[in-house]
């Protein structure tokens, strides 16, 4: 069976630095399980590593699709089993995250169901009941759902068939793992935040939204998520709307985020929670 160990935890816990370093000591490669560094037109928005940042070690599915791309979980996990099977048995995978239903439909071997047009499989999907589809979509999207798109079938139904759906799941590994969840305290994380943020404008996140927003990607879903979402306002010239309001509303809605992140993991009776390489090492 192979080992696979997993990074996991909430935004500006330090994930990616202790899989860097990890990946040193074991002749790691690194897959992402972060469901928006996929896209290549998103770099400073959603923390991706940089080349110099990634210090040489074999990276995985950052950057590697466009915004304008139809990417969902099924198509994730096809992808990162196709790079598990093919890394050659010396090399140490770590998956490094904060999806984490991404991460799980992984390691648990979720059966998904790829995106749909069939006339049938809608007419089957228009014939379930509200909470039968609501139990098709994965609890994380669900929640950034508003109240309105919540209860809304048909609304449902386009989700399931845009994304994917989760058919099964149980909580048995199917691969060797060790799948570690990085603890931070909440005062830790809200400083983090704030740090990256105000780091993230420094190195040319409005600039990157901007031109994001001048090309029109603002009618794709990944230029809906936190650190995106906020600038619409402030480029449609919203009334007393100025970027610090822009700043504020993504620490916030990050804040918010993080909450759903802690809530994903200790749902899971597998991981192992730590507060550093050390811990991971020692525990490995």
């Amino acid at each position: 069976m192979r080992s696979i160990i997993v990074i996991a935890g909430p935004t500006a816990s330090g994930k990616s630095k202790i899989a860097i370093d990890l990946a040193k000591k074991l002749n790691g490669v690194i897959i992402n399980a972060d469901s928006r560094q996929v896209y290549k037109e998103l770099a400073i928005g959603t923390a991706r590593p940089s080349e110099s940042e990634m210090e040489n070690i074999p990276h995985y599915l950052f950057g590697h699709i466009s915004v304008k791309a139809e990417y969902n979980i099924a198509k994730y996990q096809k992808e990162v089993v196709d790079l598990i099977n093919t890394t050659p048995e010396d090399k140490q995978i770590i998956l490094v995250g904060g999806t984490g239903l991404y991460i799980d439909s992984v390691v648990f071997g979720y059966d998904l169901e790829l995106e749909n047009d069939n006339k049938a499989q809608r007419e089957l999907l228009s014939s379930l009941t509200l909470e039968a589809l609501q139990s098709k979509i994965s609890p994380e999207v669900l929640e950034m759902l508003n109240e309105s798109d919540r209860n809304n079938p048909r609304r449902l139904v386009r989700i399931i068939e845009k994304a994917g759906s989760v058919t099964s799941r149980n909580n048995i590994p199917i691969y060797q793992c060790k799948y570690f969840v990085i603890d931070i305290s909440k005062d830790d994380l809200e400083k983090n935040v704030r740090n990256r943020i105000e780091n993230m404008f420094k190195q040319g996140l409005e600039e990157e939204a901007r031109d994001a927003f001048e090309k029109g990607y603002y009618r794709y879903p990944a230029l809906q998520s936190i650190g995106y979402q906020e600038f619409l306002p402030y480029f449609e010239n919203t009334p007393q709307y100025t970027l610090d309001d822009v700043k504020e509303s993504i620490i916030r809605n990050t804040m918010k985020y993080i909450k759903r992140q802690k809530t994903w993991f200790r749902r899971n009776p597998n991981v192992i929670w730590v507060t550093s390489l050390g811990e991971i090492l020692s525990k490995y």
